[in-house]
């Protein structure tokens, strides 16, 4: 069996281009000539979903089922599939990880306002 190295896409035995992106079929450098290429490896993102969980945010849950879904993508042999389901995690990761830094920013920035609101001589102490 032999995969496209840029897309993952299985290709047939005797490809000469990938039918999926067009990129030339090779093998793996270090193999020799005939033994098929490797799939690719891709990076599923539990790492950063797992950070984007423990940050304290609810969107961070999104980007922890993309990453399991890429994971069970890749297994399955979906490596396009897997490709996507990466990027959109990491995307949802981030965005989790960035809405969580400006909350806190903004509590930090409220907190002291609302505490002289509710006890006015309560920082005077």
């Amino acid at each position: 069996m032999m995969f496209c190295m840029r897309c993952g896409q299985q290709l047939p035995p005797e490809a000469v281009f990938c039918p999926n992106c067009g990129q030339k079929a090779e093998t793996s450098a270090d193999a020799p000539s005939g033994i098929p290429a490797k799939p690719p490896k891709i990076d599923c993102g539990f790492t950063l979903a797992v950070i984007a969980v423990v940050v304290g945010n609810v969107i961070g849950i999104v980007a922890l089922i993309y990453a399991v879904l890429a994971s069970n993508m890749l297994q399955s042999g979906d490596y396009e599939g897997a490709r996507r389901a990466a990027r959109t995690g990491k995307i949802w990761s981030w965005t989790a990880i960035i809405f969580s830094a400006a909350a806190l920013c903004l509590g930090m920035l409220i907190l002291p306002r609302l505490v002289e609101l509710i006890a006015p001589g309560l920082t005077e102490i």
